[in-house]
């Protein structure tokens, strides 16, 4: 609207005031700059292709049709694509041969197997994996209609506990099967859990990317893959142990991730707030956490508050003994009213259907 009254008072000035023209005339210019800048930046991006080798009609990918391109990243692409025999929908994986090493191929060949392995609903499944022929990768995973939580609390805000507690018991029964398995995810973090509309469900959980995902020391498997030295997963939400490159890091690291999203979630803001990534590393390793109770803006039952200080506890042996007991403790919080299906329902029915 000011770039139309502008471009009104450039016409006015031509009959009424001949000497100021231009000075109108340079204004309406630039305020349509402005607008332009503004609409390009207010805009969101769409994902672009990027440079991977044409599909030949004996490449395995080849049995997809690619729909939608839905994200890309470093390393690779995602698609919405659909099985051109079965006609069902998926989320293909991609992965450019130019981008990546041998490690790199046994991070992505891992994931993809650990994913088809583990069976709990609350982890995402996957359909199909392979090598492009043109010496790329690909795996077909099931297409989720959702928002990971990262979006939904930096979009939303922070959401009352007993949704919390709803989310969290989600996720332990997924990690509890990985951990069973000998299994560490490595990577927990807020924009790995996917909330969908699932089965008629709403509100339902899944993990993602369990590509750091390896065996503790000692157990049988491939434990060498990951470096042990190496600090894996998001600053944000990395247990101590892990921070210090430790060989022995088991599922209670995850737990410990579990208790900095629980904080995230209620309070909207990271367990420890740094600029710097080193920063927020030693905070983690010095720093004892605050309860989430002090910053969220919902009464937190004492009971939540004190179960995920045991999850963020700097010493392993500390923290709930595996995902299970994290679970089962979860359940046992007393709350003033429970998360529920009606509840979940209203929330969801005003977020547009991704798909479909």
């Amino acid at each position: 609207m000011p770039v139309l009254a502008l471009n009104a008072l450039v016409v006015v000035a031509a009959f009424a005031w001949p000497a100021r023209v231009v000075p109108f005339a340079v204004a309406a210019f630039a305020a349509a700059v402005v607008a332009w800048v503004a609409s390009r930046r207010s805009a969101p991006a769409k994902p672009r292709p990027i440079s991977i080798a044409p599909v030949s009609p004996g490449d395995p990918v080849a049995a997809y049709e690619l729909r939608k391109l839905l994200a890309t990243g470093g390393m690779g692409e995602v698609w919405l694509a659909r099985h051109r025999t079965l006609g069902r929908d998926v989320a293909l994986k991609r992965i450019k041969p130019g981008e990546i090493d041998d490690e790199d191929v046994k991070r992505f060949e891992r994931e993809a197997r650990v994913l088809s392995t583990l069976t709990s609903p609350h982890t995402v499944e996957v359909f199909d994996f392979g090598a492009m022929t043109g010496g790329g990768l690909f795996y077909a995973m099931e297409l989720l209609d959702g928002i990971d939580l990262q979006t939904a609390i930096r979009e939303h805000g922070a959401i009352p506990p007993e949704r919390v507690v709803h989310i969290l018991s989600q996720a332990c029964a997924s990690l509890k099967e990985a951990h069973d398995q000998g299994l560490v995810h490595r990577d927990i973090k807020p924009a790995n859990f996917m909330l969908c509309r699932y089965g008629g469900e709403f509100d339902f959980l899944k993990v993602l990317d369990f590509g750091l995902v390896k065996k503790p020391m000692g157990q049988s498997g491939d434990a060498g893959i990951t470096r042990p030295a190496a600090v894996l997963g998001t600053a944000a939400y990395l247990a101590p142990e892990s921070v210090k490159g430790s060989k022995f890091v088991d599922g209670r690291a995850d737990l410990y991730a579990l208790g900095a999203i629980g904080f995230w979630l209620l309070t909207g803001r990271l367990l420890f707030e740094y600029d710097r990534a080193m920063a927020m590393i030693n905070a983690h390793i010095t720093e004892p956490p605050p309860p989430s109770s002090r910053h969220s803006k919902f009464r937190v039952p004492p009971e939540l508050d004190e179960l995920l200080l045991a999850c963020l506890a700097k010493d392993p042996k500390d923290r709930p003994a595996d995902a299970g007991t994290l679970r089962r403790k979860l359940e046992q919080v007393p709350l003033a009213e429970r998360w529920d299906q009606d509840r979940a329902a209203l929330w969801w029915s005003s977020f547009p259907r991704r798909f479909g």
